[in-house]
């Protein structure tokens, strides 16, 4: 067991955190974190994912449960762990009369790292954040997606083997947000990754794995195949390039297919409704066929209700009916 442990990132047992003896932010998370993992922290306002992280971070102390990172038990003195984390925080903040040289060769002299060590990766740093016309002006006339790129670039100073991102996208504008996931992209491929984040189409680009925090407690942690596996599959929408006429003859044809409950045409987006105890590859294979046959050409094909953000939303809403439900239920008050 001891073997299997070692080799997980991140493994929580029972970690509770009540704060002031009456708040209860985190409640019973038992987690585990694979190497290679990119996870998708996920929750509502107040769900716990900030206690969690710091609690992963050794910033604070549980009052239930444990942490261990890289195996390794993580406590408020766990410096040298923590040296192989690297962490950016909601909204970073950093010293106005610095320069992104000058601030991040302090934060690599606070690593311990040698001149020679830390002149090459700081310049290596500041370009690959593409600061380096930047690098000799003053933080403080920095813009929110010059911030959050010095961020990136402090964050990766120690070579760390696992990033704690907090929500690395809010504020930016659309090219700094797709910059940033382009960037967790690649550093996908070495590292693992947990990214806390309220922007549920980027956690659908970029995370393998998803945790869902509600009230404190955690109700979900697989795949995000698993999670999107979760709600509705069977429903998909086309879109089509073709004929008007022979798009109608196609729709008239898959009309008459029985395992097809539903058949919508809107200009030239097609939804299907299939059986839900159909195989649907077999299905679908029928209709390319007809769509071949009448020589349509299929530009995009996407399944309906089972992008990240509404499976999340149908998990967190079956939650919060369950908690009503136990909260005034005569069973759950005799238990």
């Amino acid at each position: 067991m001891a073997e299997v442990d070692s080799e997980l990132v991140v493994e929580t047992t029972h970690l509770t955190k009540i704060y002031q003896n009456r708040q209860i932010a985190l409640n019973d998370v038992s987690l585990t974190i694979e190497p290679g993992s990119v996870l998708g922290l996920l929750g509502p306002n107040g769900a716990g994912k900030t206690t969690f992280l710091r609690l992963v971070l050794g910033l604070h102390r549980p009052t239930a449960g444990g942490v261990r990172v890289f195996g390794t038990p993580m406590t408020p003195n766990s410096a040298m762990l923590r040296r192989r984390i690297g962490y950016i925080p909601t909204n970073p903040q950093f010293p106005k009369g610095m320069t992104p040289i000058t601030y991040l060769d302090y934060v690599a002299r606070l690593y311990g790292l040698s001149r020679d060590t830390r002149k090459p990766r700081l310049a290596n740093l500041i370009r690959a954040v593409d600061l380096l016309g930047e690098s000799g002006n003053s933080i403080s006339q920095f813009s929110i997606g010059m911030t959050a790129r010095l961020a990136v670039a402090a964050s990766l100073l120690n070579e760390p083997d696992l990033l704690i991102w907090d929500e690395p996208t809010h504020g930016l504008d659309i090219e700094a947000r797709r910059s940033m996931l382009e960037l967790i992209k690649k550093l996908a491929s070495e590292k693992t990754l947990i990214l806390c984040s309220h922007n549920l189409s980027d956690v659908d680009e970029v995370c393998n794995h998803a945790a869902v925090l509600a009230q404190g407690k955690l109700i979900f942690q697989g795949t995000l195949t698993e999670l999107k596996g979760r709600i509705r599959k069977n429903h998909y929408e086309l879109d089509l390039e073709g004929d008007q006429k022979s798009i109608s003859k196609a729709v008239g044809q898959l009309k008459a297919i029985k395992d097809i409950q539903q058949v919508t045409l809107r200009q030239r987006r097609l939804d299907l409704k299939l059986s839900e105890d159909i195989l649907n590859s077999q299905l679908l294979a029928s209709v390319f066929n007809i769509l071949n046959e009448n020589k349509i050409v299929l530009v995009s094909i996407r399944s309906v209700g089972q992008q990240t953000e509404q499976a999340y939303l149908d998990l967190v809403e079956k939650e919060e009916s369950r908690g009503f439900t136990r909260l005034y239920s005569p069973q759950a008050e005799a238990a």
